[in-house]
């Protein structure tokens, strides 16, 4: 092809067709740029397909987080659910004065709560990244109420932690035995058992009430900021699907 234009380009010259030479070159220049324009225009393509495919890659990474989280909510939920139930369970025994079906139960209101998400973690560095900026502010909201929701179980786990170990601890309720029967070298997590006769004893005080009110309301404000994270994991795992 190269050949073909530079014979055209020789046999204008010889002849001494100069104006017919200037509008063939003119019109290689055009052909050049044309060229030139298409390459430029080819790479673009190139560089928005691989953009496009990062950025469902993104999406795809997020909706693998947001599996992980919604497994992880769903748990936590059920574990503050049967928490409720105990914390009714102890204003019903306190009430009635009657002794509980099971006494290892009651000693679970001692643990606390743990949520892992990973989300938060996972995005919130690569949160510029994402082209889409609908898709950019559900994800930043998600994380809003992903903050909101541990914030809630936080506040729970410090109640527990201090105000209610310490309750108990100061009463004496917890059953020492229970702690190191076992053996010297026991390493699996030990549940002490509470001495209930002890605990009832306690059971009319204002302490006792208004710590059972305390932990009845911090578990359920914790439940309602957990199935309002849920809702919106649903949703905004539907959003990115229907971006794939």
């Amino acid at each position: 092809m190269i050949k073909f234009f530079r014979k055209i380009r020789q046999r204008l010259l010889t002849e001494n067709k100069f104006s017919k030479y200037l509008l063939y070159a003119l019109g290689e220049i055009i052909l050049v740029v044309i060229g030139i324009l298409i390459a430029l225009q080819i790479n673009n393509w190139k560089e928005e397909h691989k953009e496009i495919q990062l950025e469902k890659q993104r999406y795809q990474n997020l909706i693998t987080d947001l599996k992980k989280d919604k497994v992880s909510i769903n748990k936590m939920i059920g574990e503050l659910i049967q928490k409720q139930d105990l914390h009714y369970d102890l204003y019903e025994i306190s009430q009635n004065a009657k002794t509980p079906d099971n006494l290892k139960d009651l000693t679970s209101v001692n643990s606390a709560p743990e949520l892992h998400l990973v989300t938060g973690k996972n995005q919130l560095t690569d949160l510029a990244s994402f082209k889409n900026l609908q898709i950019r502010k559900d994800i930043n909201d998600y994380i809003t109420h992903e903050n909101s929701a541990m914030e809630d179980l936080s506040k729970l786990e410090n109640i527990i932690k201090t105000r209610v170990r310490d309750y108990f601890h100061s009463i004496n309720v917890v059953e020492i035995e229970s702690v190191f029967v076992p053996n010297r070298n026991y390493n699996k997590v030990i549940r002490p058992s509470f001495d209930f006769n002890l605990l009832s004893q306690h059971f009319k005080e204002t302490e006792f009430k208004g710590l059972l009110i305390t932990l009845k309301l911090n578990t359920g404000m914790a439940i309602i900021s957990l199935n309002s994270l849920k809702d919106i994991n649903e949703t905004l795992q539907n959003d990115l699907k229907n971006k794939l």
